[in-house]
């Protein structure tokens, strides 16, 4: 061997031991934070309470428990203070859903440790059925859909709830298998919408799992007519165009409106948080990075590396949660999320005030004599109009998580809300 096939042999293995150490590297980050799983005991189903998991996992439990904490964001959007009403800050949303329960009571949302409190305490809640329970307990899928399957969603809410111990509601095991605390999906609606879309679920890579424990409730669904089965509505795709043509198909069964809104008379949709669908085609998730890797960075504590489980705004956690990939400084990544979130909410703003005269263009429009069959047009305008600021106005990143795709669902919805107005306004004039 010369001196340059030895030169090069040389390079060679330098390359070879460089490429192990960094697929090794991206192997280890597999792993579950290298932490020794811990036989949690099962009696009277303790592994389904937080408190068992306590001493196993002092890091985690601890920084879990900092959910109660609440406080602003640095932007003032969001937050998870106790008490604070969206309707007084958003007044034309209590019109818009006029005749429905939020209209009643809608605040903004305290965190996950607070899940069950909330619920029980919330005055929406009255009459509603066991689907209700679905996300805030790991008694839905662990102990009512074992024991019933889908039939738990014909139960009334009270019934269930009853059975969910204090420490009962979410927690771990929500997104962690006891038995070996790995990320798990166990939402049946969550794994049928993805086996329509062509996903199995179960051959999921670690990143896609980071954001499908998210995805099973961080989500637009509504409940089936036939059965009370919880259903999200992915069959024609993720974005707003599309959710709204799937509750226009017969793929929604006998799902047609949510309720009907006294004034316009409109078959109205109410959207819940569609947080996953709007990461899922956002540069974020292009770029691989999943709603753990921004809202449960990793930290470090007395050398020991694992993840927060304070599930909280990146902006609270900005040097964890973005500096790891952003070289921006601190500073400036919080004035362009606040640039964001300032946009946002005044276009959704604006989107909620016009549907609002788009109500009542139409039920003038019917006080005057026009007849269901004349303010169809106008009224299937508003529907769709409403179901997109909706959709954006309970999405929880006020914008951050798809920027674009909010302010055109936004702008979508200004667009049908004026069409609305113009079509009540020429039946008037007939």
């Amino acid at each position: 061997m010369n001196k340059m096939q030895k030169a090069l042999a040389g390079i060679m293995a330098v390359v070879a031991v460089f490429f192990g150490f960094v697929v090794m590297r991206i192997g280890g980050a597999q792993t579950i934070d290298n932490v020794k799983v811990a036989k949690i005991s099962t009696e009277n189903n303790a592994q389904l309470g937080t408190e068992a998991y306590k001493d196993a996992y002092p890091l985690q439990y601890n920084s879990y428990m900092k959910n109660k904490m609440g406080g602003a964001t640095p932007t003032g959007y969001g937050g998870s203070d106790g008490g604070v009403s969206i309707l007084s800050q958003e007044p034309e949303a209590v019109y818009l859903w006029k005749g429905y329960k939020f209209s009643i009571q809608y605040d903004v949302p305290r965190g996950h440790v607070y899940a069950g409190q909330d619920i029980l305490n919330s005055k929406r809640i009255g009459g509603q059925k066991g689907s209700c329970v679905t996300c805030k307990t790991p008694y839905t899928m662990d102990v009512f859909y074992k024991e019933m399957g889908w039939g738990y969603a014909t139960k009334t809410f009270a019934e269930l709830a009853e059975r969910v111990p204090a420490d009962g509601w979410f927690g771990c095991v929500t997104c962690h298998d006891p038995e070996t605390m790995r990320l798990r999906v166990y939402n049946p609606a969550f794994i049928e919408a993805m086996q329509r879309r062509g996903i199995d679920v179960n051959n999921a890579s670690n990143n896609e799992m980071r954001a499908y424990v998210c995805g099973q409730c961080h989500v637009e669904y509504y409940f089936a007519k036939e059965d009370g089965r919880v259903t999200f509505p992915w069959d024609f795709g993720l974005d707003p165009e599309s959710e709204y043509k799937y509750y226009q198909s017969e793929k929604a069964g006998g799902f047609k409106q949510d309720w009907v809104h006294p004034d316009s008379k409109t078959p109205m949709l109410k959207a819940q948080h569609p947080d996953f669908e709007a990461w899922s085609t956002s540069v974020h998730a292009d770029a691989g990075v999943t709603c753990v890797d921004c809202h449960m960075p990793y930290m470090r504590e007395n050398g020991q590396k694992y993840t927060s489980h304070w599930m909280t705004s990146p902006l609270k956690t900005v040097e964890e949660s973005c500096l790891k990939c952003h070289d921006e400084s601190k500073e400036v990544l919080i004035a362009r999320v606040k640039t964001i979130h300032d946009n946002t909410f005044k276009l959704q703003r604006i989107a909620g005030q016009t549907c609002e005269q788009a109500h009542k263009a139409i039920a003038a429009a019917a006080a005057a004599g026009a007849t269901d069959e004349q303010l169809n047009l106008p009224r299937t305008q508003l529907r769709e109009a409403q179901f997109y600021w909706d959709l954006i106005e309970a999405e929880n990143g006020v914008g951050f998580h798809n920027p674009d795709q909010c302010m055109r669902a936004l702008g979508l919805s200004i667009d049908l809300a004026h069409k609305a107005i113009e079509s009540a306004h020429g039946i008037t004039a007939l």
